[in-house]
């Protein structure tokens, strides 16, 4: 059952006219937000194909809070999901944890085109896992977390799609965990360790990158039923000790589409793709009989839902 509580168009502020004219209100201020909350549920009892009970959450909020008067705009949204799976009397597992925040200030130059000044942090609430081995840490609270800087221009020819372009943005990434900084993960330099194991520099927590910033996103209403919110960040590092690596390009895209039945009912479609160079995953190969890992190498990251809810709207 998924639950959906959308809260759309708050607005306030007012402004006046010159003296002589009728006094009208505007909305300087704007603020609008959806929360979504699922939960799924499965069971098997002698089922012969074999699977696992389980039952999973998933709690979402995004919000969008924005102020213009004349030329200048401020915009500051964000996207917050964190979701949990547990496999009855076994295991809890994390299944989606994302903490995103962004500040843009603009001032419009023509119609459609204005001087933006964009800020995201990305980052994560809680500890994730190497799952189903819930003894290895890979991320926890601003391990990582990224934090982007861009100055560029912004191409809006309506409220419903934006396109920004910053030709050198810095992007830094944070791993704030003494563990994970040492594996050298996310793509901060490792620890140095002689030859009985101990650490002899402790690995680095920052990681300063200077590249190339772009950020589009669309949100409409694509039929009188169906909703879309989509999002697409592309990033690469001018400056990669690697020079081979120069021209790699970070993907971000992500997608959000609501499908109303009626007044009540709503199915929900997510899907969240990401390629980040610097987040390796093992490669295996078969050796001696055995599963055994022989390398790591960046892949695409793939986090699809799909649910049938209940919605309420407050307009």
């Amino acid at each position: 059952m998924v639950i959906i509580i959308p809260f759309y168009g708050y607005g306030f502020g007012v402004d006046t006219t010159s003296v002589g004219t009728q006094a009208d209100t505007i909305k300087n201020w704007t603020f609008s937000s959806m929360s979504v909350v699922s939960i799924a549920q499965n069971a098997f009892v002698n089922w012969a194909a074999g699977g696992e009970s389980s039952l999973s959450g998933r709690a979402e909020f995004d919000y969008d809070l924005k102020y213009q008067k004349d030329n200048f705009s401020f915009d500051q949204s964000g996207d917050l999901v964190f979701g949990l799976v547990g496999y009855i009397d076994k295991r809890i597992e994390k299944t989606n944890d994302k903490l995103n925040l962004a500040v843009a200030f603009s001032h419009r130059t023509s119609k459609k085109w204005s001087l933006t000044n964009i800020t995201t942090l990305k980052t994560q609430f809680a500890n994730g896992y190497k799952y189903p081995d819930d003894s290895t840490l890979i991320s926890t609270f601003f391990a990582p977390a990224y934090l982007t800087i861009s100055l560029g221009f912004r191409y809006k020819p309506s409220n419903e799609f934006q396109l920004f372009m910053s030709p050198i943005s810095g992007k830094m990434t944070f791993v704030c965990n003494d563990d994970l900084a040492n594996r050298g993960l996310y793509g901060v330099k490792a620890a140095k360790i002689d030859t009985l194991g101990n650490i002899v520099v402790p690995g680095e927590h920052f990681l300063g990158e200077v590249g190339l910033n772009i950020f589009t996103s669309y949100k409409a209403d694509l039929m009188k039923n169906i909703k879309l919110n989509s999002a697409l960040t592309l990033h690469n590092n001018y400056l990669d000790f690697d020079i081979q690596n120069r021209w790699n390009i970070d993907v971000d895209f992500d997608t959000r589409i609501i499908f109303s039945i009626n007044k009540i009912f709503a199915t929900v479609l997510y899907m969240h793709l990401k390629y980040d160079h610097n987040a390796k995953f093992p490669n295996y190969d078969i050796v001696g009989g055995e599963e055994v890992m022989v390398s790591e190498s960046p892949k695409l990251q793939i986090n699809e839902s799909f649910g049938l809810g209940v919605k309420y709207h407050i307009k």
